[in-house]
């Protein structure tokens, strides 16, 4: 078989598999869930318990995943990173000693920091002014009636109180205004709730950044696969590359689905599952074109160091960080964690074994 035919095949069936793993597990998270339902304020005990019991499953599956970044950033990236520098180096008698890859890993960690704090910074502002221009209205003239179905007590004994029992209608012509203490409850009230808007808001913005990261590192791993020249080589990384992305699709989808937004989340699994099949692609379209192989080989040094430096972010800022700020027991968590971490150098110990059979039985 030509080997971009074979690129565009095994690309293809990565895509479907990587989209696979990742929507299994939003379906795990609401299948956990119960995708949904009623506040903690109407539910039984027992109910409670079962959602309690979820929550603990669902940051033990995070911090799982949280340790599967870590185990890919630390035991899979970087030694990529230090292997294609070292090469680099010999091929250009390179002699200056400062160390340009930790140099773009950090500058790939500032951009997606920035570029998760700009997008917040200009969210934020957004939503005040909604909110003051919503308070400015409400403390005003109360006469919308959905904004009293919303408050958490029965009305107010003063008759001439727009919250008082059977004067919502009266207060609809603006006849009658909220005494103080009323006032000062149902702003309260509009501001938790808006509150809790902002952050599923915050949340999507997100997952944004989130699928921004990983994708930037998906398209590095297809470029990888694309510049292989030989059916064996491809079929080789091929392999290596779904057993990687299953588990880390898998983990993707878990972090992803904090969003609750499910239609949002299967999109953002879709073009992240699409990164590295496209990334294929175009490293067999640069294979083609007339550049040099030095500067090819530096340019890819900068890219993958800069993704290495997004999967910092992610792992350490989005997932572990935001874990260990929940009240469970962080020793589990940390298990948990080591976990994930042990199933990616598995991985590692296994290609490595993997390819000196494969060498040696080239030997003889």
């Amino acid at each position: 078989m030509q080997p971009f035919l074979l690129k565009v095949l095994l690309s293809l069936a990565m895509f479907v598999l990587t989209a696979v793993a990742g929507i299994s597990a939003i379906c795990l998270r609401l299948k956990l869930t119960g995708g949904g339902g009623q506040s903690d304020g109407s539910l039984s005990a027992s109910t409670q318990n079962q959602r309690k019991r979820t929550a603990w499953i669902l940051t033990l599956l995070s911090c799982f995943a949280g340790g599967v970044f870590m185990g890919t950033c630390f035991l899979d990236i970087f030694p990529h990173i230090n292997e294609h520098y070292e090469h680099f180096r010999d091929k250009t008698q390179w002699e200056m000693e400062f160390p340009f890859p930790q140099f773009f890993i950090c500058c790939g960690f500032f951009l997606v920091y920035l570029l998760e704090e700009l997008i917040l910074k200009v969210f934020a502002s957004s939503e005040q002014r909604k909110q003051k221009q919503a308070l400015a209205k409400f403390g005003a003239n109360i006469a919308n009636v959905e904004q009293f179905r919303s408050a958490p007590f029965a009305g107010c004994s003063k008759p001439d109180c727009a919250v008082g029992a059977g004067s919502v209608l009266n207060s609809l012509n603006n006849t009658l205004k909220p005494c103080s203490s009323c006032l000062n409850m149902l702003t309260h009230e509009t501001v938790i709730t808006k509150y809790l808007d902002s952050s599923k808001k915050v949340d999507l913005l997100k997952s944004f950044t989130f699928a921004f990261a990983i994708s930037f590192h998906s398209v590095l791993e297809g470029l990888a696969m694309g510049f292989q020249e030989t059916s064996t080589g491809i079929t080789t990384l091929f392999v290596s590359l779904i057993i990687h992305k299953a588990i880390e699709a898998f983990s993707v989808g878990l972090q992803l689905s904090k969003s609750r937004s499910n239609s949002l989340v299967c999109a953002l699994i879709g073009a992240y599952a699409l990164m590295t099949p496209l990334g294929a692609i175009a490293g067999d379209f640069i294979m083609t074109l007339d550049i040099d192989d030095i500067k090819k080989d530096a340019i890819i040094i900068i890219l993958e160091s800069m993704a290495g430096g997004t999967f910092i972010y992610v792992t350490f800022l989005e997932v572990l960080a935001q874990e260990r700020a929940k009240e469970h027991s962080h020793l589990i968590q940390l298990g948990a964690i080591f976990l994930g971490f042990l199933v990616i150098n598995a991985l590692q110990v296994y290609e490595q074994f993997a390819d000196s059979g494969h060498g040696h039985h080239h030997e003889h």
